[in-house]
């Protein structure tokens, strides 16, 4: 039985498409299949990690409902491309040394501010090297966060395709912020790198509530749409940082 690709719109009677590769058959993302996909996700490494990241700042909204319907053949697969965004977050961040604080601002300080502001960087590196415990954790909340959030809005996405959405929202947002802190994180200044990490932070929102409003396809109001996605911006910033310190007052 011939079925019509997903991904160029092939006519195809075989297992794979004959003029793109992908599968004849992509169904919906499911929670069992995602899982089953993970090995292979972040154990090999394919062409598509410059594709994913110019689509997801290009067209994130429609790059990732491409990707949702069946489109994925030019895509890195989302698990993988987090597992990268999070390795080179390390990388920048070790080389780069980048502790929120500097010798000068301390000298300056009460005994009392100069150790809360060095308790502060700690438990930011703590978060660092706990990266892949700490998602563990956040990834699961911020699905159910944004799960509940799509049905209130009407939408059809299933558990596993949010936590795709999550996926690639906190993969580009990762990126974002190991841009900043390459360009930047090397200024020796407690007050600089303070102020980057809070713009990273507005920055991240801002792209997780762009991405969530283009997601609410179902919404014809362009307000309820602007305001959901602020709404789930916001929130899924709120979840990442509760995540972070559950773990941490569970683990010390």
């Amino acid at each position: 039985m011939s079925v019509i690709c997903k991904n160029c719109n092939s006519l195809v009677d075989q297992k794979f498409c004959p003029s793109c590769g992908q599968k004849a058959t992509t169904g919906r993302i499911s929670l069992p299949g995602l899982i089953r996909d993970l090995p292979h996700a972040i154990f090999h490494i394919d062409k598509g990690i410059l594709f994913n990241l110019v689509q997801l700042f290009k067209r994130p909204g429609p790059a990732i409902t491409d990707y949702l319907e069946g489109k994925r053949k030019n895509f890195f697969h989302p698990a993988s491309y987090l597992v990268i965004a999070l390795v080179l977050n390390y990388l920048v961040v070790k080389i780069t040394d980048l502790h929120f604080y500097d010798e000068g601002e301390l000298a300056a300080m009460s005994a009392l501010e100069a150790q809360a502001l060095k308790d502060y960087d700690g438990l930011q590196w703590w978060f660092l090297e706990h990266t892949y415990i700490y998602i563990l954790l956040a990834i699961p909340s911020s699905t159910l966060f944004l799960f509940m959030i799509f049905r209130l809005m009407k939408q059809t996405y299933n558990v596993a395709e949010t936590a795709v959405v999550v996926l690639f929202v906190i993969a580009q947002g990762v990126l974002i912020q190991c841009a900043i802190y390459a360009c930047f994180g090397w200024i020796d200044s407690g007050p600089v790198r303070r102020t980057i990490e809070s713009i990273n932070m507005v920055l991240l929102i801002m792209y997780a509530s762009l991405v969530i409003g283009k997601l609410l396809v179902a919404t014809k109001s362009y307000l309820a749409r602007f305001v959901m996605g602020i709404v789930g911006g916001v929130g899924l910033a709120v979840v990442w940082i509760a995540s972070a310190y559950v773990l941490y007052l569970l683990l010390t």
